[in-house]
C-alpha cells in the first residue's frame, strides 16, 4: 500500500509539473496580447522598401528582365523548371495572344507599383500582397542570375502579409467602407514569425562558425573590399592591415549576435540590447557593404517582431494628473 500511494504522489507531482508545462506554453503561442501596432507597421513598412527597390530597378528592368536582358532568357530557362511560371512565360503567352513585349512590361511596372500602393495604404493588403507575389516569384525565377537573399526575404514577407490580417488596422479599406478592426487573436502567427527570425539567426550565425573565416577575420576583409562595396562612404580601410585583430574582432562580435540571438532576443532585461546590437549591425552592413534593401528588410523584421514586445506602462488617471502605477502601493490594488 505504502508503494501504491508513492506512485500515485509521484504521479500526481508529475501529471502537475506537466500541466504548468503545457499551460506556459499555450500561453505563449496562444494567449491574446491585444498588440496590433506591428501588424500595421509591417505592412506600410514592408510595401514602402518593396516599392523603393522596385523604383531603384525601373531603369534597368529592360536589362534584367525582357528579351535583350544582359543574359539571354534561354541561357535562364535552363535552370528553371518548366512548371514554374516565370515573366518571360508569361511575355511569350501574351504574345500569342497578338500583347507586344513593351506593353507587357508596362502593365506589370504599373501593376507592381499600384500592389505596393495598396499594401501601404491597406487597401485590400492580403489580396494585393498574393498577386503582388506571384508577380514577384515570376520575375525572380525568370532571372534567377541576378537574384540575392533580400529577394527571398521579400517573397517570405509578403507570404507574412497573406497571413496577417494586416489590413484590418490603420487601413484604406476600413476608412472607405466604414469597417471596424475584428478581435483577433494575433499571437498564434506573430510567434511562429518570431521563431522564424530565431532560427534564421541562429543558423546563420552556426554556418559562419563552423568555419575559420569569420574567427580570423578573413570574409570581414574580404567583403569590405568586393567591387561593389563602401562605393558611397569610400572609407579607406588599408588602415586594418595592421590591426587585424579588429577585423577578428568583428567577425566575432557577428557570429555571437546572430548565434545569441535567439536566447537573448526572448530574454527580457536584455531584449533592447540585442535589438540594438542587431540593428546596429545591419545598418553597418548597410553603409560598408551598400546593401541597403537587404538591411531594410532586416530591420523591419527585428522591430516588427521584438520592438512592440516591449509591455506599455499603466497610468492612472485623476482629476488633476496622471500617476504612474509604479508608485501605488501593491496595497491599493
Amino acid at each position: 500500500m505504502k508503494t501504491l500511494s508513492l506512485l500515485m504522489n509521484s504521479n500526481t507531482k508529475v501529471m502537475k509539473k506537466l500541466n504548468i508545462l503545457y499551460n506556459k506554453i499555450e500561453n505563449f503561442f496562444f494567449k491574446q496580447d491585444n498588440q496590433t501596432e506591428f501588424l500595421s507597421f509591417f505592412r506600410v513598412a514592408i510595401g514602402i522598401v518593396i516599392l523603393l527597390q522596385f523604383t531603384a530597378v525601373l531603369p534597368d528592368f529592360n536589362k534584367l528582365f525582357s528579351s535583350s536582358s544582359i543574359i539571354p532568357q534561354d541561357i535562364m530557362g535552363v535552370f528553371t523548371p518548366d512548371w514554374l511560371i516565370t515573366f518571360s512565360k508569361i511575355v511569350s503567352f501574351l504574345q500569342s495572344c497578338g500583347i507586344e513585349e513593351s506593353t507587357t512590361i508596362l502593365m506589370t511596372k504599373v501593376l507592381f507599383i499600384t500592389l505596393c500602393t495598396c499594401i501601404i495604404t491597406g487597401f485590400y493588403a492580403r489580396i494585393s500582397a498574393f498577386l503582388l507575389l506571384i508577380l514577384q516569384i515570376a520575375l525572380l525565377k525568370g532571372s534567377s542570375f541576378f537574384a540575392y537573399g533580400a529577394d527571398f526575404f521579400t517573397s517570405m514577407s509578403l507570404f507574412y502579409l497573406i497571413i496577417f490580417p494586416a489590413d484590418q488596422h490603420f487601413s484604406l479599406r476600413n476608412f472607405i467602407f466604414s469597417r471596424k478592426p475584428d478581435d483577433r487573436n494575433f499571437t498564434p502567427i506573430k510567434r511562429l514569425f518570431q521563431v522564424h527570425i530565431s532560427m534564421a539567426y541562429f543558423f546563420s550565425g552556426l554556418d559562419k562558425a563552423l568555419g575559420f573565416n569569420w574567427w580570423n577575420g578573413e570574409s570581414i576583409w574580404k567583403a569590405i573590399h568586393l567591387p561593389y562595396s563602401n562605393r558611397d562612404l569610400n572609407i579607406d580601410f588599408s588602415w586594418l592591415a595592421e590591426h587585424s585583430y579588429i577585423v577578428s574582432l568583428i567577425g566575432w562580435s557577428t557570429i555571437i549576435i546572430e548565434m545569441c540571438y535567439p536566447f537573448f532576443i526572448w530574454y527580457k532585461p536584455i531584449q533592447k540590447i540585442w535589438l540594438f546590437l542587431t540593428i546596429s549591425m545591419h545598418i553597418g552592413i548597410a553603409l560598408v557593404l551598400n546593401l541597403y534593401y537587404f538591411s531594410a528588410i532586416m530591420i523591419v523584421w527585428n522591430i516588427t517582431n521584438f520592438y512592440f514586445e516591449q509591455p506599455a506602462k499603466k497610468t492612472v488617471f485623476s482629476s488633476q494628473k496622471k500617476i504612474s502605477t509604479k508608485y501605488i502601493p501593491k496595497q491599493a490594488g
